[in-house]
């Protein structure tokens, strides 16, 4: 299978998926003191949601135009001294260990197609968080009640190998721009369990897809 289509850092900012917005429990497990960390940032619309409350975050995603207009909107909106961003691997995260108080990682485990880069992605931030820190995950899950999402699961198994992915197109061009993965209630608890993490908070939520579809979601808070 060809892999082109899976490059996200070769995506320009405007088509950067951003449908799912934050979810207010965060609230309860952030201080004004706290150090944040936005894995897989986009352009930076968590990040300077956060910012703009007055909490101190820091964003990194692969992708460098999203990267350059978080950095734009931050100038804009003077939140340069509370939002600060930067181009870096979510596998290889350029911070030291037991830096970060809070973890955010908000949609992006969907676009990780693998097994062995999810399990790296979580013990990253496992690596960075301080102990007792945090680790806020917002993700989408499987819709199997949904016509469109189990007609996407079932056609394109033969090309994902994967229960619960799927093939996103350019609704432009009609190529495929990424695979995209809705994930099982148990995949994402093991996911997490087995890299460390002990589940705090949990909830099962609607959320609506960047084509406006309903579907199934997660919100996930752990500890180390």
């Amino acid at each position: 299978m060809s892999k082109e289509y899976l490059s996200w850092d070769k995506f320009i900012v405007t088509k950067i998926p951003s449908s799912v917005k934050l979810d207010p429990i965060i609230y309860e497990y952030i201080k004004k003191d706290y150090l944040i960390l936005d894995i897989g940032c986009g352009f930076g619309k968590v990040s300077l949601q956060l910012a703009f409350k007055g909490f101190y975050v820091e964003g990194i995603d692969i992708n460098e135009t999203g990267i350059l207009a978080a950095q734009d909107s931050a100038r804009k909106l003077n939140l340069a001294d509370k939002a600060h961003f930067r181009v870096g691997d979510a596998k290889d995260l350029p911070y030291m260990d037991d830096k970060f108080d809070v973890v955010i990682m908000h949609g992006l485990l969907t676009i990780i197609v693998d097994n062995s880069d999810r399990n790296k992605i979580i013990q990253e931030a496992y690596r960075v968080l301080k102990p007792e820190g945090h680790l806020y995950i917002v993700d989408f899950g499987q819709t199997w009640n949904s016509d469109i999402y189990r007609e996407r699961y079932l056609k394109d198994f033969p090309i994902t190998k994967e229960e619960g992915s799927f093939l996103v197109y350019n609704k432009d061009t009609g190529e495929i721009e990424f695979i995209s993965h809705h994930y099982t209630e148990k995949e994402l608890i093991f996911l997490l369990v087995n890299n460390g993490f002990k589940i705090d908070y949990f909830k099962i939520k609607e959320f609506a897809s960047r084509s406006g579809n309903k579907v199934n979601g997660f919100v996930i808070i752990s500890k180390i």
